[in-house]
């Protein structure tokens, strides 16, 4: 028995994250002319970084904004799932990017680290504020956002608000003490914290690839539960998965002792409640008859 595998529920998701992404991406260009601009002016390392990140954001933003739009299409005869995963696959792509930037200020801030140039704690302070207002506003549009792209960008874009901070009070100290090897600190502190939250973030999306059971559901209760339905005797195969992250797909061969259309139409109808207790947007079940 099968249902429309893509829900409502996960089109309107995805279709809200496009609105979204589509929004942060445009603040992202408009901020990241900016932060180019403001990092030779204060001499900043850790804008410098923070220029480099918004260049792999804008880039990633990109890409996510149409690959978000992309898994939006229906599914046809090729794609029999459609193209909801196009948004694991943003998530992955935005995931890498940001990681391999990071590597690249982690670098560059240990250079500065042994040869300590000093900022313009002004400037800093002026560019720190407009960080602070751009990417704060691109975290409220994206951080309850049901996608993991959405949720790979928005713990990004939170990062980003927290160095923001960072330089803002840094810029505050340097102002009143000439301590410049704090910038570099900073940078390299930040983007360590990045590349492991990010990490956690690609290793998710990879198992949703891989179709790991999600975390939040008990596969022997589900397991349990169906073995408590009337004439089913046995459980021949069992999958549960998530397609991106939203819609969880189950299939499972069942061993029944009865094939009168009667026990096989309530098997069904048990099957359905507990799909719609387990969230489950689609269920594919085949009978093996003793």
């Amino acid at each position: 028995m099968v249902k429309e595998c893509t829900t409502e529920k996960s089109k309107n998701y995805h279709k809200q994250a496009s609105n979204n992404i589509s929004i942060t991406l445009i603040l992202s260009f408009l901020f990241n002319i900016l932060v180019i601009f403001g990092g030779f002016y204060t001499n900043s390392i850790a804008i410098v970084s923070d220029a480099i990140h918004d260049m792999a954001d804008t880039f990633c933003l990109l890409i996510s904004w149409i690959l978000e739009k992309a898994s939006l299409k229906g599914k046809n005869d090729k794609y029999t799932y459609g193209y909801q995963r196009l948004s694991i696959l943003s998530a992955i792509i935005t995931s890498v990017f940001v990681i391999v930037a990071s590597l690249l200020v982690v670098s560059e801030s240990l250079t500065r680290i042994f040869s300590v140039v000093s900022p313009d704690p002004e400037g800093m302070f002026f560019f720190a504020i407009l960080g602070i207002i751009f990417k704060g506003i691109s975290v409220y549009k994206v951080y309850n956002g049901q996608t993991y792209n959405e949720k790979a960008i928005s713990f990004h874009l939170l990062g980003d608000v927290f160095r923001w901070i960072a330089i803002l009070l840094v810029s505050i100290i340097l102002m009143f003490y000439n301590i410049p090897i704090l910038d570099p600190l900073i940078s390299l502190v930040i983007a360590i914290w990045l590349i492991y939250a990010l990490g956690k973030t690609l290793i998710e999306s990879f198992r949703i690839l891989l179709q790991k059971v999600p975390d939040e559901y008990d596969l022997r209760k589900l397991k349990e539960d169906i073995l408590k339905i009337d004439n089913v005797s046995e459980i021949l195969d069992i999958h549960l998965w998530s397609l991106d992250g939203i819609d969880l797909i189950l299939t499972c061969k069942l061993k029944v002792n009865s094939s009168k259309k009667e026990d096989i139409t309530k098997i069904r109808e048990e099957l359905s409640k507990l799909s719609l207790d387990y969230d489950i947007s689609e269920e594919t079940v085949e009978f093996i008859f003793d």
